[in-house]
């Protein structure tokens, strides 16, 4: 059972700061703190406040995508890799994408469904 409604208002600011410092990510602090990526971005707003920071809405936020360092790979590491580029590659084919892993698995449709 998540404890969503059960935050001090120093949690909330302990979170929201965590997060919005980037320190830990939304979903490590939903887990961590056992509640809802949706009360994360809540802490974050209510941090944002109490701070008067002004939010910068998200889609003026540069995406930062870490890229793997091919270098300092293993020979199963870049066979992992190589691999995961596959299935996206084939996923496009399909049509769709995925976004995340286990419970937080998001299937999108691509418009233009088939590259073929």
């Amino acid at each position: 059972m998540s404890r969503d409604n059960y935050l001090s208002n120093e949690t909330k600011l302990e979170i929201g700061k965590l997060v919005y410092t980037q320190e830990i990510t939304k979903s490590a602090a939903a887990t961590q703190y056992d509640i809802k990526t949706s009360t994360v971005i809540e802490c974050v707003r209510y941090y944002l406040k109490s701070e008067n920071i002004e939010a910068i809405p998200s889609e003026y936020k540069p995406c930062e995508v870490e890229k793997p360092n091919y270098m300092d790979m293993s020979k199963e590491e870049l066979i992992k890799e190589i691999m995961k580029k596959d299935i996206e590659v084939a996923r496009a084919k399909k049509g769709y994408s995925v976004k995340g892993g286990g419970k937080e698995r998001e299937y999108n449709i691509l418009s233009n469904a088939s590259s073929k």
